[in-house]
């Protein structure tokens, strides 16, 4: 009950952040500037009270304790919308939470693709293919996990070229997809055609990953394995740690949609009364 409620509550902050981010990137556009429109403010309410000259000296007390009631009200919520826009600020400049958020249960394969051109071309699209096996196994994954890693690596290339998450399952039928195929391998070999959200497009050499083995692959650097090894998970978020940030993606779109797949029921739950029990299971459940 514990973790329910502390993971309710994280959602909670991840969407007070997320209300915050889509404030302000609504107003954008506007280009205020929060201390010099303060200033005005206040300038423009010490002209209104020095304007009338001898009428400001000759007031009355009331009058006074009146407009300076007014000014700290306006110098508090000027401070409030300060301490909003310098909250908002931290937590869109750091990413660094929401991709902990997207990792948080995830599981992660490794892809090895033949030629650097099918990752571009992966990267430019937000799309990949696979063969038929790690399609099965990909699709059962993004039905059961809540989120689905896949770490890129081109053959011989000594690098990681990036990670992204599963968007989709497969689908077949669409627009084709003219990926650069080895010798002797056609396009209706590969399976169908996942979307895919990128969360980094950098890459990382294998050096830097020299301490991480895979002990869902007898503990071998995790950089070696076939097309499809999976990653343990531990290993498999402290590698995607390792990657250096890629600040054209935005990660707010990849948490929203994690949100939406949760929120979303995979199964209707049957209504009305339980089916009952067989006789015979229940007379031999009371004879023990």
């Amino acid at each position: 009950m514990e973790e329910e409620e502390d993971e309710e509550e994280g959602e909670k902050e991840e969407e007070e952040e997320e209300e915050e981010y889509d404030e302000r990137r609504g107003g954008e556009g506007n280009d205020y500037d929060t201390r010099s429109e303060a200033g005005d403010s206040r300038s423009a309410s010490s002209v209104s009270f020095s304007d009338d000259g001898e009428s400001a000296h000759t007031g009355s007390a009331s009058e006074a304790s009146e407009s300076e009631k007014k000014r700290e009200k306006l110098s508090s919520s000027v401070r409030a919308v300060r301490k909003g826009m310098e909250k908002t600020s931290c937590a869109v400049a750091d990413p660094t939470n929401k991709l902990r958020y997207i990792l948080r249960d995830a599981r992660f394969f490794l892809i090895k693709s033949n030629n650097h051109e099918n990752v571009s071309l992966a990267k430019a699209k937000g799309v990949w293919s696979t063969l038929p096996v790690n399609e099965k196994k990909l699709n059962a994954a993004f039905r059961s996990a809540r989120s689905v890693i896949l770490v890129f690596s081109v053959r011989e290339s000594g690098k990681f070229q990036g990670f992204a998450r599963l968007a989709s399952e497969s689908h077949h039928g669409g627009s084709p997809i003219h990926w650069v195929l080895p010798a002797g391998m056609n396009a209706k070999m590969l399976g169908g055609v996942f979307k895919i959200n990128w969360l980094c497009r950098r890459e990382l050499p294998f050096i830097k990953t020299a301490h991480l083995s895979n002990p869902w692959n007898e503990f071998k650097p995790v950089k070696i394995g076939r097309d499809g090894q999976e990653i343990q998970p531990t290993v498999g978020a402290q590698l995607c740690a390792l990657f250096p940030l890629d600040e054209s993606v935005d990660v707010h779109q990849v948490v929203r949609r994690i949100r939406h797949k949760r929120r979303t029921p995979s199964e209707p739950r049957p209504r009305g009364r339980p089916p009952l029990r067989e006789p015979g299971r229940i007379l031999v459940l009371r004879q023990f």
